[in-house]
């Protein structure tokens, strides 16, 4: 029943996303605020063209480096990502503390956290459509 409960906000979140009532970093904030994890690794894999799995890996990794790059790579604001942050701390998730997390995320650009990201995780092959053509 928790689940269907944590699905339905997810989707009412999303929702409200994509009918241009939410900035996405309001949406992630508010996905990290009712613990909708699965749908959080989901936004940004798909921002990154990252498997989902991935992303819910450096969710629940001990080190907040991983999910620091990524959300930075996927553009995410300060906020955002203090959101998920907090979400993390409430499952006793972070070695380090939160200060230190956002230090490092604010420590980096997109540019070079998109460079970091190649180095930590593969991306989705991006579909390509070939046209035969007749003689």
């Amino acid at each position: 029943m928790a689940q269907a409960q944590d699905d339905e906000r997810a989707a009412a979140i999303l929702s409200r996303r994509a009918a241009g009532l939410l900035a996405l970093d309001e949406a992630l904030a508010e996905l990290a605020d009712a613990n909708c994890t699965m749908t959080i690794a989901a936004v940004i894999a798909e921002r990154l063209r990252l498997q989902a799995q991935t992303v819910l890996t450096a969710l629940e990794a001990d080190s907040d480096e991983p999910i620091s790059v990524m959300c930075r790579a996927a553009g995410f604001s300060l906020n955002g990502f203090s959101a998920l942050l907090r979400m993390r701390r409430r499952s006793n998730i972070g070695t380090k503390g939160a200060s230190d997390a956002m230090a490092f995320f604010s420590g980096i650009s997109r540019a070079v956290a998109e460079r970091m990201l190649q180095q930590i995780a593969p991306r989705k092959p991006e579909r390509r459509t070939f046209k035969t053509f007749r003689r």
